[in-house]
């Protein structure tokens, strides 16, 4: 079985670094590190075949057992020998596979971490490597190369109109009962959505206890699948299976969103599904997802014409191509540079423009640019900000109290845990959280390039850091992406939160069958 080539799989133990510690814990029972061990094993266990008998009464505590793709969380980059088939699927192979059918028309989209780790390695800017990266991507066979800042807007706006229906609607239970037969929001605490490895956690972990809270608008990647596989393929005339959509990503966890049957599109009645053969069905959004480090190594292998190996995208012969328009000429007008929230956070900036977002439409404040005043409290990946607010209105129990926006950025899954419990005990003072399952957020996914000799992981992170809020990319608000504006006019029905946003923008989550105890590790 083929990988691509960042992933190693020998036999079924499966190597686990200390930094990579698994969150799943098998047969309910932790294995303790020995003292001085450098290195903790999972072992996976031979399947029972239908029809014979395991062992009696079970797998016992301690044996070796069978995780299988559903239970593992992709929560810190270590890839297990249970996910063989997802890993066969979307791998650097199996896109040059594609590549040389002629029946495929190949795409890519980028993300602004991948794009600064790639900047970062090879000691460029990072419009010179995203436009060396569309260069070399073309010269493979690519059709069109996108950036994600379109899609990752979208989701913003969304995601901030999300917000709002949910705490209104919340300020308005508290005084009044609510209507009958309408169908209210979700609950607060609002939790974004868009880091996997979160989501499977919360799925199979925590169920109808959390879900509920989880925000329904899709990540930039998801949202990014559904525009490629309905609004490119209907202007380029193309089938959506016949579109082969390749997603560059920080984290492996990507290949488990890109997974999902909610991220799917169907296939009009007897249309040819992707094998070629007349079907009906249902096909990705997102066919591939590669981690920055899997591009990486595909680049050495295939460095770009007249570049060696060593040298590739830093080399001033390899091929650039400007970044392609989303939409097609005439709807909005082409980026002619790279866009970005300025002083937010580099996981996407949900908690930093919901606030901004809330505060100006609950108090009428218009935030100064700059970094928001984030105070950390546990740790730096668990920092909180809030806002006190006038009394917003006067119901029919009279004027309420005045209340605070209170938001948090929550990274890890050790802070995550001490927020779960404060929801559960309904104590949880946030109305908002940004939640990442890695530690200092997206920047550090496990699928990003790894650490060169003498430079240690923080050092790394802070160059990224340096790296994404590069003077290349330019401070804009969403609102102000023509092509948004040109989205919601034209596809969106007019406004966030419409009927054909919600259709194409957000998504749904579900409690999800656990075939091992799961628990979670302490020692994060």
């Amino acid at each position: 079985m083929q990988f691509s080539s960042t992933i190693s799989v020998t036999d079924l133990n499966d190597y686990i670094a200390p930094s990579q510690d698994c969150v799943v814990a098998l047969n309910g029972k932790i294995k303790a590190n020995d003292v001085g061990a450098a290195a903790e094993e999972v072992q996976l266990q031979p399947r029972v075949r239908a029809g014979t008998a395991g062992p009696p009464g079970g797998p016992q505590p301690g044996d070796p057992v069978k995780v299988s793709l559903h239970d593992c969380l992709a929560c810190s980059g270590c890839i297990t020998s249970a996910e063989t088939v997802l890993l066969q699927q979307q791998s650097s192979e199996e896109f040059l596979a594609k590549l040389a059918d002629p029946r495929v028309t190949v795409v890519v989209t980028v993300s602004p971490q991948s794009r600064a780790a790639l900047a970062a390695y090879y000691n460029l800017s990072p419009a010179t490597a995203l436009a060396r990266l569309a260069g070399w991507l073309k010269w493979l066979g690519v059709r069109a190369v996108w950036d994600l800042t379109t899609a990752r807007d979208l989701v913003l706006v969304e995601e901030a109109a999300e917000f709002m229906e949910r705490f209104r609607s919340s300020r308005e239970a508290s005084t009044s009962a609510p209507s009958a037969g309408a169908a209210a929001p979700g609950p607060l605490p609002v939790m974004a959505s868009a880091c996997p490895g979160w989501v499977c956690y919360a799925e199979k972990t925590h169920g109808s206890r959390v879900l509920p809270h989880l925000s329904s608008t899709r990540s930039p990647q998801g949202a990014m699948g559904g525009l490629v596989k309905s609004l490119v393929a209907g202007a380029w005339g193309l089938a959506p299976a016949s579109l082969y959509h390749v997603s560059v990503m920080p984290c492996y966890d990507k290949k488990l969103e890109a997974s999902r049957d909610e991220l799917t599109t169907a296939l009009p009645p007897g249309a040819p599904s992707p094998d070629g053969e007349p079907g009906e069905g249902r096909v990705p959004e997102v066919d591939c997802c590669l981690t920055t480090g899997e591009v990486l190594q595909l680049l050495q292998q295939r460095p770009p014409p007249g570049c060696s190996p060593e040298a590739g995208l830093a080399d001033p012969a390899a091929p650039a191509a400007a970044p392609d328009a989303l939409l097609p000429p005439g709807v909005a007008p082409p980026d002619d540079r790279l866009f970005g929230l300025q002083a937010a956070s580099s996981s996407g900036g949900y908690a930093d423009y919901v606030f901004r977002s809330a505060a100006r439409e609950l108090a009428g404040l218009e935030l100064p640019p700059g970094p928001l005043p984030w105070k950390s409290l546990r740790n730096a990946d668990f920092q909180e900000l809030s806002l006190e607010l006038p009394d917003l209105a006067v119901g029919q129990a009279g004027s309420r109290p005045p209340a605070a926006l209170r938001f948090a950025r929550v990274y890890g899954f050790r802070n995550i845990q001490t927020l779960l419990r404060q929801v559960k005990m309904g104590r949880c003072a946030y109305q908002y959280v940004e939640v990442m399952a890695c530690p200092g957020g997206c920047l550090n996914g496990g699928g990003q390039i790894k650490p060169g000799p003498g430079v240690s992981p923080q050092q790394l992170i802070e160059q990224l850091e340096l790296v994404y809020a590069h003077s290349d990319v330019a401070a804009r608000a969403p609102t102000d992406n023509p092509a948004v504006a040109a989205l919601y006019n034209h596809w969106l029905g007019g406004r966030p939160g419409s009927a054909a946003a919600r259709q194409l923008l957000h998504t749904t989550f579900r409690e999800r069958e656990k075939t091992v105890t799961a628990a979670v590790v302490a020692n994060w």
